[in-house]
C-alpha cells in the first residue's frame, strides 16, 4: 500500500490477511484507501512532487534521476526501495571491493588451513605471496 503524507511517499507492504485485518482492503476487494479517497495509489504517486524544484516522483520512477538535492530527502523511501532491489542492499557494493574482499577471505582461509595442519613453511610462503600481490596491485587514488 502506497500513500503520500505531507508530500512524502509512504510504503507499507502487507500480506492479504493482514491488510484485511487492518481494514486496508474493502469487502469488495479494492483497497479501502481507494474507495474512500476515490483514487488509486498510482494517482498518489503522480501527485507527489519536490517542494523545491517541482520534480515529480513519477519521473524518478521512469528515468531513475532526480531534480535537486531536496529530491533525495523527499523521495528517500522510494530511493531506498529502489536501491535494495537494484544493489541487494542500501550500501553500495562496487565490483572492485567485492573481488578484493573475496580474494582476502580465500587467502585467510588458506592461511588458517596451513596453520591448522602445522605447515608453517607453507603459511610463510603464502604470507609472502599475499604481500607481493598487494604490493604489485596498483591502488586507485583520487585526482585533486
Amino acid at each position: 500500500m502506497t500513500t503520500v503524507v505531507e508530500n512524502n511517499l509512504k510504503r507499507l507492504d502487507l500480506c492479504e490477511d493482514c491488510a484485511r485485518e487492518s481494514g486496508a482492503i474493502h469487502p469488495s476487494g479494492f483497497l479501502a484507501e481507494e474507495v474512500l479517497l476515490g483514487e488509486t495509489p498510482r494517482a498518489s504517486i503522480a501527485a507527489a512532487k519536490c517542494p523545491d524544484c517541482g520534480y515529480p516522483l513519477e519521473s524518478l520512477q521512469k528515468t531513475g534521476r532526480l531534480g535537486c538535492a531536496t529530491c533525495y530527502q523527499r523521495f528517500s523511501e522510494s530511493l531506498q526501495g529502489a536501491l535494495v532491489e537494484s544493489q541487494k542492499g542500501l550500501i553500495h557494493q562496487g565490483k572492485r571491493p567485492s573481488r578484493k574482499k573475496a580474494g582476502d577471505e580465500e587467502w585467510q582461509a588458506e592461511l588458517k588451513h596451513f596453520i591448522a595442519v602445522e605447515d608453517f613453511e607453507g603459511a610463510a610462503r603464502l604470507r609472502d605471496q599475499i604481500a607481493a600481490k598487494k604490493k604489485s596491485t596498483p591502488r586507485r587514488t583520487k585526482s585533486p
